[in-house]
């Protein structure tokens, strides 16, 4: 029979417990290690918030927004150039993901959870392969350098982006998926699978990543190589989608499009500064694979190899060839990974190189990595000391978690205790300094992403049927007024996959030239093929741009036409047009719009 519980068992546990020595021990242990870590997260939390300042709904986050938009109303954005042809949300399920939120919480509120959610993702991601890669040792040091250093990987493409894509969820989940390959091989193939299913262009180098290493292990592996290649043309051959595209060429008007608006695709097509950062990453990776032992030059020799062949398959397959498939896979994408992992590694390299040549090899692979990125903010600041998304708040609150870091990692003598201690109020201090300034939405672009119903007199400026270009401000049509757009830079984003939506953009580009809107002025990318017309902006040009443009109604101008009337509408907030396009500092702001009927004018 078995004895009755004991009253007391309840009261033993918390009674005895405390008494016990080695438990007192571990508590205090457990303290202490959470308050030594503190610092370090913070510095962390300063550095990325420093570097990653949230704008709002823009750039490609736009292109994921308004795919949401229209799976809740199609009806809205049927005739917009992004859509009329097909978009690049086909490829992916985030948008469906995406929609349930807007539907719920509003367009600003869901932007700005999304993106958060994708960052907190990307840095678990970040902290998770590193410490895989090089222990809790360099930690610390291997994500400053990953989170400080410029990110810019290809032209207009960074790493851990700071605003709602897919990107940074798949970016994560492959760094996930790769520090998990030789412990839990399964959870790799789950979660790289999870990944392609939000963006499988930026999964797709984590995948020939892994195929390599396990390759590198097991020759085997290798023979699976020649099978898929004859897999794919297999598929090419029996016109499946996307492989279909294999047998396809860009032709050359084709071509002309996508080396203006789409010049990432094609290697020759990379400006200097971009080469100057990738030439950075191959070198270091190199320099690594030198150095490194063991399962790290075996992993570094994995993702260098999937980086490189990813360059080669683009330049071979795209840039000679002009291979419709290879265009649109985009392999140049394997150097986001190439250039994370690399910077993983920079503190290592440099300990390995000081290791028999002096006293403390750590403390000074400590001070060098840090002052790298001290050299690479300074610099950044030099050349663009008006961006809004690095200034000077920023550079010395990055430099405050800096001297956090290498205090905490790097300078752990006794005597410097104090010395730590006062950094460590000092980065304590920077965090809400860094939240605050973190937020970086302009008026203009919290009245476009606000639930509020567009103003009386806004919401009459338009007919509500017309087809209708708003320049510089695709977003006032797409988000505020929940309309189409007919023509804007931005909505070139898919000549890629579609030679109807390249054929029409370039068509759209030309007429719109000879009135110099301000889309030809964000980046080179944004221009018009034929140069040759001189300037317009007058009512003869007008008047020709609306016989030339019959599908458009309604066009409205930041700037008056002379001599031409038109409706005007007074925004109550004002529009602010600020931006760095290679290297040219652009500003411009106003508060009137002004509308013109191509009907009155045909």
């Amino acid at each position: 029979m078995s004895s009755p519980a004991r009253p007391i068992d309840r009261l033993d546990v918390h009674t005895q417990a405390p008494a016990t020595p080695a438990r007192r021990k571990a508590a205090e242990i457990d303290v202490s290690s959470v308050l030594r870590l503190l610092p370090l997260i913070c510095a962390i939390a300063v550095l990325w918030l420093s570097t990653r300042h949230y704008f709002g709904v823009v750039q490609d986050a736009r292109f994921y927004a308004v795919e949401a938009l229209r799976d809740l109303n199609p009806g809205r954005y049927a005739n917009d150039l992004y859509f009329q042809f097909g978009s690049q949300g086909s490829f992916s399920l985030f948008s469906k993901l995406y929609r349930p939120l807007l539907e719920h919480f509003g367009l600003s509120a869901a932007g700005l959870g999304v993106a958060i959610a994708g960052q907190a993702l990307w840095l678990f991601g970040l902290f998770y392969l590193a410490r895989n890669l090089v222990g809790d040792r360099f930690l610390w040091l291997s994500a400053a350098i990953v989170i400080a250093m410029p990110s810019l990987y290809a032209p207009y493409f960074g790493y851990g982006e700071a605003f709602a894509t897919p990107r940074p969820f798949a970016e994560g989940l492959t760094m996930l998926a790769l520090a998990l390959l030789r412990s839990r091989p399964l959870w790799t193939v789950t979660l790289l699978l999870l990944s392609a299913a939000l963006h499988p262009l930026m999964t797709l180098p984590g995948m020939v990543a892994a195929f390599v290493y396990l390759a590198l292990g097991r020759p085997i592996w290798w023979v699976l190589a020649p099978v898929g290649a004859v897999g794919a043309l297999g598929l090419g051959w029996a016109g499946i989608e996307p492989f279909a595209n294999l047998h396809r060429t860009l032709d050359p008007q084709w071509l002309s499009v996508v080396q203006l608006r789409s010049l990432q695709c094609l290697l020759t097509s990379w400006p200097p500064d971009t080469w100057l950062q990738v030439l950075n990453g191959l070198g270091w990776g190199a320099i690594g694979l030198f150095m490194l032992e063991g399962h790290q030059r075996r992993f570094l020799a994995a993702v260098f190899a999937a980086g490189l062949g990813g360059l080669v398959c683009t330049f071979i397959g795209g840039d000679l060839a002009h291979n419709v498939l290879v265009v649109e896979l985009q392999p140049w994408r394997s150097m986001w990974l190439v250039m994370v992992v690399v910077r993983i590694f920079v503190p290592v390299i440099f300990f390995c190189f000081l290791v028999k040549r002096v006293a403390n090899p750590f403390g000074l692979a400590c001070l060098l990595s840090i002052g790298l990125i001290l050299v690479s903010s300074i610099t950044k600041l030099v050349r663009l000391p008006f961006s809004a998304d690095f200034g000077f708040l920023a550079f010395a609150l990055a430099a405050v978690a800096l001297a956090a870091i290498a205090a905490h990692v790097g300078w752990t003598d006794p005597s410097k205790r104090r010395f730590r201690q006062v950094l460590s109020g000092l980065v304590a201090v920077a965090v809400p300094l860094a939240l605050w300034d973190w937020d970086g939405r302009s008026p203009w672009t919290k009245f476009l992403e606000s639930e509020e119903p567009a103003p009386p007199a806004l919401a009459a400026f338009l007919p509500q049927q017309a087809t209708a270009y708003w320049e510089n401000s695709t977003e006032m049509l797409w988000f505020k007024l929940r309309r189409s757009s007919y023509f804007s830079c931005d909505q070139g984003t898919g000549v890629v996959f579609h030679r109807e939506t390249a054929m029409t953009y370039r068509e759209r580009a030309d007429s719109f030239w000879p009135l110099r809107t301000t889309d030809f002025t964000q980046t080179k990318s944004c221009s018009s093929l034929d140069k040759r017309p001189k300037p317009e902006r007058t009512r003869e040009g007008l008047q020709k741009f609306c016989r030339r443009e019959k599908g458009l109604d309604e066009l409205v101008l930041i700037a008056p036409i002379p001599g031409a009337q038109a409706r005007i509408w007074k925004s109550p907030i004002l529009f602010q047009d600020i931006h760095v396009a290679d290297g040219i500092w652009s500003a411009r702001s106003t508060d009137r719009f002004y509308a013109y009927s191509c009907a009155d004018w045909r």
